[in-house]
């Protein structure tokens, strides 16, 4: 078949000829879409309707050649599988550097998400702490305002840099477990301490970290000695827990164990609430982290995430 261009008489013998010449001049020889509709005689409308069209045929294919192609795949892959707002996949990190990488990204994705005067949420770990440190510039310029999620942060507080007196930082004044209910209820009907959980609820956007019961020495429930020794967290694994949010230990269904008394000596917002805020971002990488990352997605404890490119790959193969 020959297509007359009706508005200056040229012939092109079938469509895919029109739509192969198009393109090169799109993208071999950087033409506007208007200036190629003058070459063609066609309007600029209908020569962006033809490049969509040759997308979507398969004439036009566009090749990305850079190391972030395999993220970029694999961000989509896992923004498909479990319904995420936001993902944001890392290169490929060595274990020494998976945290503050980790924290970096984490603060880019806030960056594209938080607007001016809006409340952050923030749990307990490394992995959460780098991402406020990174994230500083955008919290004095924005004025977000910072609560914890949990007991067991102000540790933490020195090393996430410099807030001027313009921040507010709401931080719950209690560990993250105490020595039994009864003092985990005391300090809960605290009226500042309330006041603050109730508000952490009340956030914009959270940022947890996301743990695992694999991951033992290096584990952050070890070091803020919520868990007390090894054993204990072994004693849990068997138990069925895979890894825990701010404290609550889940399946690998993604499943609260509720059978769990250390669950009773937490000073933490519930799991139920936290699943409230509009958006809660996990972050988390390692090989080690990939049962617990998969448990926190199925159970729709996060919609979004931050994760690196071997952990995400892992993810997507567990996926049954």
């Amino acid at each position: 078949m020959t297509i007359l261009d009706e508005h200056n008489g040229s012939y092109f013998s079938n469509e895919e000829e029109l739509l192969a010449r198009i393109a090169w001049f799109y993208y071999h020889d950087n033409l506007t879409q208007s200036e190629i509709g003058e070459i063609v005689g066609l309007p600029r409308l209908k020569v962006s309707r033809l490049l969509e069209k040759g997308r979507q045929i398969g004439i036009i294919k566009v090749q990305i050649n850079s190391k972030f192609k395999g993220c970029l795949e694999l961000e989509e892959a896992l923004r498909h599988r479990f319904q995420l707002k936001h993902i944001r996949v890392l290169p490929e990190l060595e274990n020494h550097e998976v945290n503050n990488r980790l924290g970096i990204g984490a603060s880019q994705m806030l960056a594209s998400i938080l607007l001016p005067k809006q409340i952050l949420s923030f749990g307990f770990g490394d992995t959460v702490m780098h991402t406020v440190k990174y994230s500083n510039e955008l919290i004095k310029q924005h004025q977000i305002k910072l609560i914890t999620l949990t007991g067991g942060v102000g540790p933490y507080m020195q090393s996430i840099g410099q807030l001027d007196g313009s921040c507010s930082i709401s931080v719950i004044p209690a560990p993250l477990r105490t020595s039994s209910a009864e003092a985990a209820q005391l300090f809960q009907k605290e009226g500042y301490v309330r006041d603050i959980m109730l508000a952490a609820n009340h956030a914009d956007v959270a940022i947890v970290g996301i743990g695992s019961t694999g991951q033992k020495k290096r584990s952050t429930l070890l070091k803020t000695g919520y868990i007390l020794n090894e054993q204990q967290l072994e004693e849990f694994k068997q138990q069925g827990a895979v890894g825990d949010i701010l404290g609550y230990f889940l399946n690998e269904d993604g499943v609260v164990l509720s059978d769990m008394p250390i669950h009773q000596e937490l000073i933490s917002v519930s799991l139920n609430n936290l699943k409230q805020i509009p958006t809660v971002i996990g972050i988390a990488g390692g090989e080690d982290k990939v049962e617990a990352i998969l448990a926190a997605l199925k159970g729709k404890h996060i919609n979004a995430l931050v994760t690196e490119e071997k952990t995400a790959r892992k993810i997507l193969t567990q996926i049954v």
